[in-house]
């Protein structure tokens, strides 16, 4: 195929012209070899960033290319919109055909004043995909950003987290209960059942957020947007940018508190419940806090406003479905903690020893918790792997 540029300007469905892979091909036999190279190279430099053969590079920039064509085929597949899918599928799968050594060879026959022989290869793989899998990929994933990434942050523009937190929920110990209360209702949502925003409230270090980042990294199909306290304001502006897309989001809010009068406490009492502007059913909120009552009170907020003060500071949490404990651990679970996870390590040191050094460990680091433990066994690993007392 060596009318590459007309081909890859017919694709309408994609937004993938200014790929740098396409404009490398885009330039193979044009007016000069000087173009011919510049653009095979181009077409190596990508693959070779990638670490893919030519097959994959092009799946994987469809599948996480933005089109909204795509996102109207999973809410109405009409035969137009299935065309204009399998036209830049079959437009896909026509370069992916191209075999590196044949390329050259037939570059080299047009421009006999370059050797193109003496360019590096590249693997072609294989590229067996038809518009049914990529409609089928974004139901089931989601279109451009959200097909490749799981979590984001959001500051008024939502933003890709490359590198969440890989923690599962087996890493996780004890507090079976209170994980399992958010685990039940996480699948709920997502088999789209009823299900209740959640408010995980404990001392700090008790696995609070943890679980949340957890309950990320077990299903596929969810998706994580992590607002911060200060944004609360920007949520119906989120809810308004996921309300249409076709999976399901938690919204994180993690150490959840309010100062009195904060305007931000009324806007996400609104969010969870009481304004006339619903929720998406595809949102839930996931916060964290610290605190029983939410909204700080001062001294004289005690003394004027009695149990009127008391319910305003009770009024949010009230607003959650779920309300979750996660209470410190006394010293018999705190050991059995720490025994787990040197347990999950492999670490083989003797009963008595390990929990006198995690005694001390936690004494010096401000106590018990599931945090500390992790610390410690972390710490106690190195220690080992060095040979260095502990």
């Amino acid at each position: 195929m060596e009318d590459y540029g007309k081909k890859i300007a017919g694709i309408c469905c994609f937004n993938v012209k200014n790929d740098p892979l396409l404009k490398g091909f885009a330039k193979l036999f044009g007016d000069s070899a000087l173009e011919s190279v510049e653009g095979y190279t181009e077409i190596v430099r990508a693959l070779a960033l990638e670490g893919q053969s030519l097959g994959d590079y092009l799946h994987d920039m469809l599948v996480f290319s933005d089109s909204p064509i795509l996102a109207e085929c999973v809410k109405n597949l009409t035969e137009p919109r299935r065309e204009a899918v399998e036209h830049d599928v079959a437009v896909a799968a026509e370069i992916a055909k191209t075999v590196s050594r044949e390329l050259k060879t037939r570059l080299s026959a047009q421009y006999s004043d370059f050797d193109f022989m003496s360019l590096p290869y590249f693997d072609s793989g294989d590229f067996g995909y038809t518009a049914e899998y990529f409609i089928h990929y974004v139901k089931v994933h989601g279109n451009g950003m959200f097909a490749k990434y799981k979590a984001f942050s959001f500051d008024g523009e939502l933003r890709p987290i490359a590198d969440t937190d890989k923690i599962r929920l087996t890493d996780l110990k004890n507090y079976e209960a209170q994980r399992q209360q958010v685990i039940d209702n996480t699948i709920c949502f997502l088999r789209g059942k009823p299900a209740q925003n959640v408010l995980l409230y404990g001392e700090r270090g008790t696995g609070k957020s943890s679980t949340v980042k957890a309950i990320l990294n077990e299903y596929e199909e969810l998706r994580m947007v992590e607002v911060s306290k200060n944004d609360v304001a920007m949520l119906p502006a989120l809810f308004r940018k996921l309300r249409n897309i076709p999976l399901r989001f938690i919204v994180t809010i993690d150490d959840l508190a309010f100062a009195e009068n904060d305007d931000r406490f009324g806007i996400l009492k609104a969010a969870l419940e009481g304004s006339l502007s619903a929720k998406p059913d595809n949102i839930l909120i996931y916060a964290t806090t610290n605190r029983r009552k939410i909204v700080r009170e001062t001294a004289a907020d005690r003394e004027i406003s009695g149990a009127d003060a008391i319910d305003e500071s009770m009024s949010l949490a009230d607003r959650f479905g779920l309300f979750i404990t996660f209470m410190k651990p006394d010293k018999q679970v705190f050991l059995d903690i720490v025994q787990k996870l040197a347990a999950d390590k492999g670490l083989v040191v003797s009963a008595e020893r390990l929990e006198t050094a995690a005694e001390r460990f936690a004494l010096r680091h401000g106590g018990r918790s599931p945090r500390t433990a992790r610390q410690f066994v972390d710490w106690l690993d190195g220690r080992i792997s060095l040979d260095l007392e502990y």
